[in-house]
């Protein structure tokens, strides 16, 4: 595989404005080079600090002309901006909007079996009424195959008029309110883990967490991977190498260099969230 990746989480690289400033002229010309807007570098840097396992890394065929003695400079510089950008109200509010649509929802209240039992008679009655409507309009000699589904249809409101009926019994309700009751202890717990995974205002958490897994996925980068060309395809010679994720591989690509000044600049801005 050719080393001409310039390759960092998306979240350090692809910053080319924040709070309405202009980055230096190195980070403007690296989002010049990748044809990447204000708002798409914005949503971009969003998108992949609140991925929960993967990444988007833009202008993958640009990038190839970013010189590779270049490249780990580029890193620390645009690195810097997209963390500024982290600390803004755009960023917050992006973050707040992205809280709330993780929120569990609550459970369902649970009709009673008077209001279900309601429910299905007036449905039953319905496909019983619609059916004897299709059966009268057709001939004479195709009427009798609508019978036994009537029939079935009719002996179904017998059976919700049954007073017998256990399915609409009082202890039905009780056995409904009890399994109501216990979801709601399930979401009371799931409301408190989801509190603490994103806290009010708070991104950190979630950039960490972002930071964390770059960090892990790529600490066993072996940039003295042997490939081999297979059907015009560079592959790995290990297949365990093959198997690693696409975040691992383009670290390969982007070389040693490259790779560890965007661990490096991870890890400190890791170190100071913790």
């Amino acid at each position: 595989m050719k080393k001409f990746f310039f390759v960092f989480p998306v979240i350090l690289i692809v910053a080319g404005f924040y709070a309405g400033h202009l980055i230096d002229e190195n980070a403007k010309n690296l989002l010049k080079t990748i044809k990447l807007s204000e708002d798409d570098a914005k949503n971009t840097i969003f998108s992949d600090i609140s991925s929960a396992s993967s990444f988007y890394l833009p202008g993958i065929k640009e990038l190839k002309s970013v010189a590779e003695n270049d490249r780990a400079s580029q890193v620390q510089a645009v690195g810097k901006f997209v963390k500024d950008f982290t600390k803004t109200e755009d960023f917050k509010n992006r973050y707040n909007e992205f809280r709330e649509s993780k929120k569990p929802s609550p459970p369902e209240k649970p009709k009673t079996m008077e209001e279900l039992k309601k429910e299905n008679k007036k449905s039953i009655e319905k496909s019983l009424e619609e059916m004897k409507t299709t059966k009268a309009s057709m001939p004479a000699d195709q009427q009798a195959m609508f019978d036994e589904t009537i029939k079935m249809l009719e002996e179904q409101l017998k059976q919700l008029d049954d007073p017998n009926n256990s399915m609409y019994s009082p202890e039905m309700n009780v056995y409904m309110q009890q399994a109501y009751e216990q979801q709601l202890q399930q979401h009371k717990q799931e409301v408190a883990e989801w509190e603490a995974k994103y806290p009010l205002n708070s991104p950190n958490t979630l950039i960490k967490t972002r930071l964390e897994s770059f960090l892990e996925q790529t600490k066993d980068v072996d940039f003295n991977a042997q490939t081999a060309i297979d059907k015009n395809r560079a592959l790995f010679v290990k297949q365990e190498y093959e198997r690693k994720n696409n975040l691992w591989k383009l670290c390969y690509r982007g070389g040693k260099e490259t790779t560890e000044a965007g661990r490096k600049f991870a890890q400190s801005w890791l170190n100071e969230l913790k």
